[in-house]
Formats: C-alpha cells, sequence, structure tokens
C-alpha cells in the first residue's frame, strides 16, 4: 500500500493556516453577536445593494424633513405665540376704551390714552419679531424689520390727522393712511415683501403655508385701532374730554369688532401647525419604517450566530490539541 506524507515544515504550515481560518472565523461571529449586524453585508446581501441603497437614501431625506419640519414647527408656534400676544392686548384695549368713553373723569379717559399708546408700541414691537434670525411678518424679506418703529409711525399719523376738525375727519385720515393702496402706511410704514413665504416642504406629500404678513388687513386693523386710541392725547388735535371720549368709542368697538378677524388669521395658522404634527408623525412612522428594513437587510440572526460561535470554538480547541500533539510526536518514542 502507498502511504503518502507531508513533511514537518509543510504539517506546521497548514496547520497555522488553518488556525487563522478558525480564528477569522471566531472573531467575524463574536463581531456579529456583539454588533447584532452582518459582519460581511456585501455576501449577506449577495452583492445586491439596490435595495440598501435606496433606504439608505430615503433615511438620509428623512433627515433632511426632520430639520424642515422643526424649523417650521418653530417658526409657526412663534407667530402664534406673536398673534396671541397682539390679539390678547387689542381685545383688553378694546374694553378699556368702551369703558373709558363711558366715564366722566378726564384722568381716567387720560389714563387709557397712555396705556393705547403703550398697546400701539407692543403691537409695532411684536408684528417686528423674529424667530431663528428672520423675520416673522414681513413675507420673503427675512432680513430685516417688518415695519417702521412705533414712535416713526405715530409722527407721520401726527401729521396725517393735523388741521382735522372733527372725529370723523381724523377716523378718515387714519383709515387714509393704513387702509388706502398706495398710502402712508404701504409707502412710508410696511419694510417687508408683498411676496408671501414660500410654502414650508414637510415631507414628500404635505406642506405647510405661512401668508401672515404685517400689512394684512388683519393686522393692519389692529394697529389703526390702536393708533387711533393713541391721538386721543395728540397735542396737535387738542381735543376736549368729550372728543377724546368719543374717539376711544369709536376705536375701542372697533376693536373689538376686530378680534373675530384675528382669531381667523390664528385659526389659519394653527391648521398648518396641525399640518406640521401630521407630517412629524407620518415622517418618524416613515424613519421607523426603514430602519426595521435596513435591520432586516443587515442584521444577524443573534440565535443561529451563537449556535455557530460555539461550533467554531469547539473546532478551534480541536485545533489547538491537534496541533500540541503532533508537536509531542518524536522518532524517539518509536524506537525499540
Amino acid at each position: 500500500m502507498t502511504i503518502t506524507s507531508i513533511g514537518d515544515m509543510a504539517q506546521h504550515m497548514m496547520n497555522a493556516r488553518r488556525t487563522v481560518a478558525v480564528k477569522q472565523d471566531l472573531n467575524r461571529l463574536a463581531y456579529e453577536l456583539a454588533s447584532g449586524r452582518k459582519a460581511d453585508p456585501s455576501a449577506a446581501l449577495r452583492g445586491d445593494f439596490n435595495m440598501l441603497a435606496g433606504v439608505e437614501r430615503q433615511l438620509t431625506v428623512l433627515e433632511g424633513y426632520d430639520i424642515a419640519t422643526k424649523d417650521a414647527e418653530l417658526f409657526l408656534e412663534t407667530a402664534q405665540m406673536t398673534l396671541d400676544q397682539v390679539h390678547s392686548v387689542t381685545g383688553d384695549l378694546g374694553r378699556d376704551l368702551l369703558s373709558a368713553s363711558e366715564s366722566g373723569l378726564s384722568a381716567a379717559v387720560d389714563s387709557v390714552a397712555r396705556s393705547a399708546r403703550n398697546d400701539f408700541d407692543a403691537v409695532v414691537s411684536a408684528l417686528n419679531g423674529r424667530v431663528a434670525d428672520r423675520t416673522l411678518f414681513g413675507g420673503t424679506a427675512t432680513d430685516g424689520a417688518a415695519l417702521i418703529d412705533s414712535d416713526a409711525m405715530m409722527t407721520q399719523l401726527s401729521a396725517a390727522v393735523a388741521g382735522a376738525l372733527t372725529i370723523n375727519d381724523i377716523v378718515t385720515a387714519v383709515d387714509d393712511y393704513f387702509m388706502t393702496p398706495g398710502g402712508g402706511f404701504e409707502t412710508n410704514a410696511y419694510l417687508g415683501s408683498l411676496n408671501d413665504l414660500a410654502p414650508m416642504r414637510l415631507n414628500d406629500n404635505q406642506s405647510a403655508d405661512f401668508n401672515v404678513r404685517a400689512d394684512s388687513m388683519e393686522l393692519r386693523e389692529a394697529m389703526r385701532d390702536s393708533a387711533l386710541a393713541a391721538l386721543a392725547l395728540d397735542p396737535g388735535l387738542n381735543l376736549d374730554l368729550t372728543d377724546k371720549k368719543n374717539l376711544m368709542a369709536r376705536a375701542g368697538e372697533r376693536l373689538l369688532t376686530g378680534q373675530d378677524n384675528l382669531t381667523r388669521v390664528r385659526a389659519d395658522i394653527g391648521f398648518n401647525q396641525e399640518r406640521v404634527e401630521n407630517a412629524m408623525a407620518e415622517n418618524s412612522l416613515s424613519r421607523s419604517s426603514m430602519l426595521m428594513t435596513q435591520s432586516d437587510l443587515l442584521s444577524a440572526d443573534q440565535t443561529e450566530v451563537a449556535g455557530k460561535l460555539q461550533a467554531v470554538q469547539v473546532q478551534l480547541e480541536m485545533v489547538y490539541t491537534i496541533t500540541s500533539r503532533l508537536s509531542q510526536l518524536t522518532l524517539a518514542n518509536y524506537v525499540r
């Protein structure tokens, strides 16, 4: 019978290669067991990365939408809070003006007129608000103030009502300033753009709109009627108590009537806030779905890996045992 044998050096090299291969399997399986992911994605996917690439691309898109929805949420929330302030200030002022118009005390009437001036300042300041270094109510002109400051606007109004002889003349002059196309407000007071912001994209299917500007009629009315009440103390008009009360009554009635208009504006913003919330929930679900798909493509079966790891450990122990026994073989042991 022919016996084939190999030399000691070749035997040593074969054992070394076998040991290295088993160790590599052990390290690979240990990584998969610890990380839960395939050590060799290419082998796991059989070289077809199309589905994985699509999943990872969608996850990247969703990360972008996550930033966009958070920006939209902050922008709309800040705008809503600002209009809530305007709504509250003008509503309270309207009630105070009607109450003062029924008072016979000059000091009380003048006090409310001073409050009206402060409230007008607050409204203009609020409409010049910014968020994330963007102007809220200036349309596409987001890098500067939407309105001139309240002092400058009141100076223009004082000039507009100069020479007015009756309360009706004052009201007409203020109306012309704020509401007439090409009038003082549009020409000198509003600094923003005439174009609304572009819709804010929330995901592939949804977007949120924001078309409220400081030159919107509802906000012009709020400024107009607050300023009208503040003019009761204008030194150029020199109104007596009766005229002040009549002017305040007109302004107060208008402010309370305008509350419904402000409510509608805030409701529109609230509708778009709901859109943002729905989009965020939808994006979260899509992200979870994509992550599950990615996990299915790349994850390792822990039970299967644990079984293979145990088998490789046994195999490595056998290699070490065989190597040890081979190293103990000597010709002397067989010499008689």
